[in-house]
């Protein structure tokens, strides 16, 4: 990429925010997406004004390339700490009365009370597994304890969990 030199910020946004905006799209795939990233790349060369940074037009490629691989990262990161991944009894409740929210924390205290009934062990690999997020992998190294037996005891918690939490009525 040519090193094209400018006067100051504006005159580069004026003059590549169509072209940024569509490498942006490339790298990304949505241009809504780009669009943001762009707008935060120039925010961040304006904010950065005082550094006497040289204005060219590969600086600023480079800044818009970075922001597309910290979005690309920051949602692997989010990807992989299974927000779908949560019992329907741990998640947000909207409420529409109040004896429906007596009856939701009443069921969370069961819960509660269900896994702290748990053996000891198997409380340890339901909680790492399913409230830390940990994988079966890191759970079982955490703990000390082979992945199989990770497994089987996860399995058996969470068959325990669903015998006492019989929340169908």
């Amino acid at each position: 990429m040519n090193q094209e030199y400018y006067d100051d910020w504006l005159s580069l946004y004026a003059a590549q925010r169509k072209p940024l905006v569509d490498y942006a799209t490339k790298l990304t795939g949505l241009r809504d997406v780009a669009e943001d990233l762009v707008q935060e790349a120039f925010a961040i060369c304006l904010s950065k004004n005082d550094r006497n940074y040289t204005i060219t037009k590969a600086f600023l490629y480079t800044v818009v390339r970075n922001l597309v691989r910290n979005r690309h990262r920051h949602m692997a990161v989010r990807k992989a700490g299974h927000p779908d991944d949560v019992p329907w009894w741990a998640r947000h409740q909207w409420i529409a009365t109040p004896e429906a929210q007596v009856i939701i924390l009443d069921r969370a205290r069961l819960a509660a009370r269900a896994i702290e009934d748990l053996p000891p062990r198997t409380r340890e690999v339901v909680e790492l597994y399913r409230f830390d997020g940990l994988t079966l992998q890191q759970t079982a190294a955490q703990l000390g304890m082979s992945v199989a037996t990770a497994h089987r005891l996860l399995k058996e918690g969470m068959a325990s969990l669903w015998d006492q939490l019989d929340f169908s009525t």
